[in-house]
């Protein structure tokens, strides 16, 4: 409604100031209304081009808005980028990591059995010693025993 209205009164005021042209151009004398219609004419003209200048200058700042805004656009994207590929370089570095420690892992588990093994080789030779020095204790003393008897003598009841 008030786009209409606006352009309403500037086809008035236009067709007014035209009228008011031919009359000073046929030298009659202007009425203080139509001098005052001459002001509005000049005034509406003065904001007209300067309601132009103010869109020029927004749509300047919108275009650099724009502009800033794809800037801004194309950094972050560049940035997603640079991030995701650090991020996959790190990942494949911890899955690097993970097979060397799961590698270690069986390297120490195989170290620890054989060394298991070892001690049961161990404690088997052990528990075979301890039998035969048992053995021989036992045949030392069945000897030692059989030696005094006959050195002095048998059993005394």
């Amino acid at each position: 409604m008030g786009v209409v209205a606006e352009a309403m009164l500037s086809r008035v005021l236009e067709e007014a100031v035209n009228r008011i042209a031919r009359k000073v151009a046929e030298g009659k004398k202007l009425s203080d209304q139509e001098i005052v219609i001459l002001y509005l004419d000049i005034i509406m003209r003065s904001n007209d081009k300067r309601f132009e200048a103010i869109e020029k200058r927004f749509e300047t700042i919108e275009k650099r808005f724009n502009d800033l805004k794809d800037y801004v656009d194309m950094r972050i994207n560049d940035l997603k980028d640079y991030l995701d590929k650090r991020i996959e370089a790190v990942d494949k570095r911890f899955d690097s990591l993970e097979m060397r420690i799961s590698d270690l892992k069986g390297y120490v588990d195989k170290r620890f059995e054989a060394v298991d093994k070892r001690f049961e080789s161990l404690e088997r030779r052990v528990d075979l010693v301890y039998s035969e020095v048992s053995s021989i204790k036992t045949d030392i003393i069945r000897i030692m025993k059989e030696y005094m008897e006959r050195l002095y003598g048998g059993k005394k009841d």
